[in-house]
């Protein structure tokens, strides 16, 4: 969310005769042109997203919103949502975007954590690759995470390697536990899925990191003060001759 401080004298017509009606109803008008502008300003947000978010989703797109103005509490509030029903909010997931600094740790950080298979601090970076392919938004599924999660969750480093090591097993058996956490061949530590008719193979499906750091980049603040400083002075303008017109059509 923004703030935007608002000097509503230097907005205001000066040719303006100011009747007792309508000085009365100017909080009223004042809160209208607000919240027409904030609108405006959300409106400037949803559009300049793509721009600074890779293929964000839909979740993304719709997670904006704008909180009215209201005569008692000149106060208009646009950004994006700080709560989900399911998952992260998009509030807090594009916080190091918008103000730099570290991401957040998801929650399938924390439970292959908890769980013992990844070392306490450790991140997690998909890489794309058969067979966990990313999505159209660059991202991977809830479902697939879960997927992978379950499975190294059960089986764990040592458990896992000394299970699928073991004897012949049969194809169906041996796709529930294809994944494992390790440094294959003296690789980087990351999160593996095996592959081939034998599982000899294996591909780099997670890399396993220290604490993603980001730099802001994602404008926010700038996109919507400048949104709202452009579009209030015309709103305020508008606002008052609807409601001129309004008082003279009724003889005050």
């Amino acid at each position: 969310m923004a703030n935007v401080s608002l000097n509503i004298q230097s907005q205001l017509p000066k040719a303006i005769r100011w009747t007792d009606g309508l000085v009365k109803q100017l909080p009223w008008v004042i809160a209208k042109a607000m919240t027409e502008s904030a609108k405006k300003s959300q409106v400037a947000l949803k559009a300049q997203t793509p721009r600074y978010v890779n293929k964000p989703t839909r979740f993304t797109m719709n997670s904006t919103f704008v909180r009215y103005a209201s005569p008692k509490k000149l106060e208009a509030w646009v950004g994006f949502k700080e709560f989900a029903p399911k998952g992260t909010p998009a509030a807090k997931y594009l916080q190091p975007m918008v103000g730099g600094g570290a991401r957040r740790p998801k929650s399938s950080e924390r439970q292959l954590q908890q769980s013992g298979v990844l070392p306490a601090g450790s991140y997690i970076v998909p890489t794309g690759v058969t067979p966990l392919k990313l999505n159209q938004y660059g991202n991977l599924s809830g479902a697939t995470y879960t997927q992978v999660l379950s499975r190294l969750k059960a089986f764990g480093q040592q458990g896992y390697t000394a299970n699928i090591s073991g004897a012949r097993r049969s194809q169906a058996k041996r796709s529930k536990r294809d994944y494992f956490v390790g440094r294959p061949g003296g690789l980087p530590l990351g999160i593996y899925a095996r592959v081939g008719k034998q599982s000899r193979g294996f591909h780099t499906v997670f890399y396993v990191t220290r604490q993603p750091q980001y730099r802001a980049t994602f404008p926010v603040q700038k996109i919507l003060t400048g949104t709202f400083d452009n579009t209030i002075g015309k709103n305020l303008r508008n606002a008052l001759e609807r409601e001129m017109a309004y008082q003279a059509a009724r003889g005050h």
